[in-house]
């Protein structure tokens, strides 16, 4: 992240499980870092079908909590650092992995909170790791964090929160629980400890998922603490820069049965295509092992290109990202990662919403008035697990509106995706005979930097998605309502899949109920 142009914040989890649901270094050393590749096909074409051991970083002073409860949610500012790494071997060869299983007794936290507000608490606790190589092969102690609600409601939400790089220290400073949710959980990545270490939020020198077991290890912690029910509401996963890759990745990679509970994932500025960045970039990896034999299955798990089109879980999730389509730690040998990320989502028919500017490795322009779209542009807006969610798709108001543009950042280097799209999440009927959508739309003028304002009136397709109640059959057909019957269709069922399409939206209009049940 450049220091002029740094918005995001890099900052940032054994055995009591939940209930399930029922269905970026120093700057001369990013210097070096080398351009990235693109591997996504730009055709329109329809989805396929589902199928030295290093101290420990003392405790932080506590900082003086704010009477304003919006400044406590705020994470610490930590340095604004590149996510690269170093381009060099590992000083230090990893450690043969032993065989030692995890281990409850080694996450600790204090029974008293460090730090508290007026409505939240604040611990930070130790994983007592060093010798036990389920966690990480470095023979090191980590550090993790949680914030909470001083009062918790019978179904909370749980926040993961990952660093950015650079961040692992700082993100420990004190902290109030994000907004997303009620109780926010925070591991490390290796790379707080030696920078050769870089896992990425995915996987270690020698092949193996540590950062993942050391963010369930934290998630069990407090499950079993808590006695947490994260069924209902599940949790979000969150981060900046490299935290924000973590964000995606792990949607595809968390152990069970967190990546089960997981609701939306919302990033900023991620590094979210490590495979297609690496194909031209392996100086960015070179902590990571080789995308070749019998690490090929390693690489397959965490790209989205092939886990879009084939994994339940990960079309069941909401993802959401703002980000610059100039990221110079994202870009492929095509273009942009994060705008083919952008078009995998639509073309597999998954829930999401984008905004892009071009302001290099950040989030937000000087100049352009769009909302962050990792956040829900509404109070209504929801994703949890207790009932479906729309998927919203080929929506007119996009800007650009076709993939084959979206991904030519240079004629559109600004953009969005489902912006001013907007739907009623306490009212969504999810039911065995019906899903039912209170859905509206807001249309953005005056967005700046050549983005043109919204349309007025638009379509857009929607799709439901992670339905509980409603069952959906592959092959049959359904019906679908609009507006009380002002336009009705029919649509099949294909794998996990059925969409309503050219569903008509005037900006301004309450909500109105897209309704899906069978004939």
């Amino acid at each position: 992240m450049f220091w002029r142009t740094a918005v995001v914040l890099l900052c940032a989890g054994s055995l009591a499980l939940p209930v399930l649901p029922a269905a970026a270094g120093t700057w001369d050393e990013f210097k070096r870092i080398r351009q990235g590749e693109s591997s996504l096909d730009k055709e329109e074409g329809e989805p396929a079908q589902p199928p030295a051991q290093p101290q420990q970083p003392p405790p932080q002073k506590p900082r003086k909590p704010s009477r304003n409860p919006a400044e406590a949610n705020k994470a610490p500012k930590t340095p604004a650092v590149q996510p690269g790494a170093q381009n060099k071997p590992p000083a230090k060869k990893v450690a043969a992995a032993r065989k030692a299983g995890p281990n409850p007794r080694l996450i600790t936290a204090p029974d008293k909170p460090q730090e508290t507000g007026a409505w939240w608490a604040f611990f930070r606790g130790d994983m007592k790791v060093r010798n036990n190589n389920w966690y990480d092969p470095h023979g090191v102690d980590f550090q993790w964090a949680y914030s909470r609600k001083k009062q918790m409601p019978a179904h909370p939400r749980a926040v993961v929160h990952m660093h950015g790089s650079g961040g692992g220290k700082g993100s420990m400073w004190v902290f109030g629980p994000s907004p997303k949710g009620d109780i926010e959980v925070r591991a490390q990545d290796a790379e707080t400890y030696n920078a050769d270490w870089r896992e990425w939020w995915s996987y270690s020198a020698d092949g193996v998922a540590y950062p993942g077991r050391r963010i369930a290890a934290a998630l069990e912690f407090v499950s079993r603490r808590y006695n947490l029910d994260l069924s209902r509401r599940g949790l979000v996963l969150d981060g900046p820069s490299m935290g924000g890759g973590g964000a995606v990745i792990q949607t595809m990679i968390l152990p069970a049965p967190w990546r089960e509970l997981i609701a939306y994932s919302s990033a900023r500025a991620g590094v979210v295509m490590p495979r297609q960045v690496r194909r031209r970039a392996p100086g960015q990896y070179v902590s990571q092992p080789p995308d070749n034999g019998r690490h090929k299955a390693l690489w397959d798990s965490m790209d989205f290109e092939l886990q879009s089109a084939r994994d339940p879980i990960v079309r069941g999730i909401h993802y959401r990202h703002s980000f610059s389509s100039d990221d110079q730690f994202s870009r492929g040998q095509n273009g942009n990662t994060q705008l083919e990320f952008v078009n995998l989502v639509e073309r597999h028919k998954i829930g999401g919403a984008f905004m892009w500017v071009k302001a290099g490795h950040a989030s937000g322009e000087r100049g352009v008035r769009m909302p962050d779209m990792a956040n829900f542009e509404h109070k209504d807006q929801d994703v949890t697990l207790d009932r479906a969610h729309p998927a919203f798709t080929r929506s007119s108001g996009n800007y650009p509106r076709r993939m084959v543009e979206r991904v030519d950042e240079e004629q559109f280097p600004r953009g969005h995706y489902n912006l001013g799209l907007i739907w009623n999440h306490a009212e969504i009927v999810d039911a065995p005979d019906q899903i039912v959508f209170p859905i509206r739309y807001q249309h953005r003028v005056n967005i700046g930097k050549g983005v043109p304002d919204q349309p007025k009136r638009i379509t857009v397709n929607v799709t439901p998605r992670r339905p509980q109640q409603f069952q959906l059959q592959d092959g049959e057909t359904l019906a679908w309502s609009w507006d009380d019957g002002a336009l009705t269709g029919t649509a099949e069922v294909k794998g996990d899949t059925v969409t309503a399409k050219r569903i008509p939206l005037v900006s301004g209009q309450g909500y109105k109920n897209l309704r899906f049940y069978r004939p």
